[in-house]
């Protein structure tokens, strides 16, 4: 049995914005279409739809925007969906993502200029989490640093981003900053650090594998391959007591011992040699190094430092 709808409303939850109806109304047909995107079967979420209006299919439009990898947010000053596929920097503890990168040399090193974007899931997420301590509605203000690394997979640069929101809905903000040195000509950006994000339950983290020295471990680690560079995010361990600044390269193998590629951890960090202690780590590496079966550790630098811990 085919299923009518009069004055038929655009089904999407805009915050904050009032229902206004058509003097004429419209007749529409529920048409249940099936999706595909990019060669992938693909499902419309619980509670969505897709109506036939005169021989037009009108499909969600976040289900489409975000199965084809972009962003959907609203703009309640201008009443404006935005949709928006330029924001390939994405964080992997997070929906968080930058885009619309603008680098600039300067005397001193680089202006950085670009967007954040944060969801209503990221906010639903922080609400739900017994330690966030944000209460919907409230501003915030979102932190993170952006990863820059050359064509090599050499990093070549950290700049600390913020930018102003409010815990509600989804949203595109503008951020400015600045960096210490050239990064003009990066091949690959990695946004890391970013906060504030959701804390569960503290779970103890396993660090088992060590350099020749025993004094940096890591573990836990996670990956993602993006534009030719692996994402790679762990937990890190200094077996020494006190604070050290780090230089450190992983080097991942395959089953029969190949090198698949490496990724630079530098860092600062603060160690113990009577307790364990560890910290999270995000960085990348050139190549696509997903399917390692093992990896190691090698120490480059491991000196003593009294700057704050980074």
């Amino acid at each position: 049995m085919r299923k009518y709808i009069t004055g038929f409303a655009v089904g999407a939850i805009l915050a904050g914005t009032t229902a206004v109806y058509a003097d004429n109304a419209i007749n529409a047909v529920l048409f249940p279409a099936k999706y595909e995107v990019n060669g992938k079967a693909m499902q419309l979420p619980d509670g969505y739809s897709t109506i036939n209006v005169d021989g037009h299919a009108y499909v969600p439009i976040r289900f489409a925007a975000e199965s084809l990898g972009a962003v959907v947010a609203y703009d309640h000053d201008s009443t404006t969906i935005q949709v928006d596929n330029d924001f390939p920097v994405t964080n992997m503890n997070s929906g968080i993502r930058a885009g619309h990168l603008q680098v600039t040399k300067t005397a001193e090193g680089a202006a950085v200029e670009g967007k954040l974007f944060v969801g209503q899931d990221h906010w639903e997420a922080m609400a739900n989490s017994r330690k966030s301590g944000i209460a919907p509605g409230s501003d915030v203000t979102v932190t993170g640093d952006l990863l820059f690394y050359d064509d090599q997979g050499k990093h070549i640069g950290k700049v600390p981003i913020q930018a102003a929101f409010v815990a509600k809905g989804d949203q595109i903000r503008d951020f400015k900053a600045t960096a210490d040195r050239d990064v003009t000509g990066y091949a690959f950006a990695l946004l890391a650090n970013v906060g504030p994000v959701p804390r569960g339950l503290p779970v103890p983290p396993t660090v088992d594998v060590y350099d020749s020295s025993n004094r940096l471990g890591i573990g836990d680690v996670r990956m993602a391959a993006q534009d030719g560079f692996t994402k790679i995010r762990g937990w890190v361990s200094l077996n020494q007591t006190g604070n050290y600044r780090y230089d450190a390269t992983l080097t991942f193998y395959d089953a029969a011992g190949k090198a698949l590629g490496t990724a630079e951890l530098k860092q600062t960090g603060s160690g113990s040699a009577e307790s364990f202690t560890a910290t999270t780590f995000e960085i990348a590496g050139k190549g696509d190094f997903t399917d390692y079966k093992s990896v190691s550790v090698t120490v480059n630098t491991f000196e003593p430092t009294s700057d704050p811990l980074k």
